[in-house]
């Protein structure tokens, strides 16, 4: 996948959805504020290297940078 992916570009996979930023951590009320608006994902508390970066927010493809873009698929 060598499109660039970045906040707000349509996804690949469904074309339906905007990608937003997974947010790691625990969620205070700033950030369950822009989950809430769709602004970002929740990507939960524990972080490694390998964390997803995009996700869309009809599909729930998850998206992370090895170079290039790369759809990680959880299904």
């Amino acid at each position: 996948m060598s499109k660039r992916l970045r906040k707000g570009s349509t996804c690949p996979t469904c074309k339906k959805a905007k990608l937003v930023p997974i947010a790691y951590g625990l969620p205070g009320p700033e950030m369950r504020q822009e989950f809430e608006m769709g602004m970002i994902s929740l990507g939960g508390c524990c972080v490694t290297d390998s964390d997803p970066e995009l996700e869309c927010l009809s599909c729930k493809e998850k998206f992370m940078r090895d170079g290039e873009w790369v759809l990680i698929s959880e299904r």
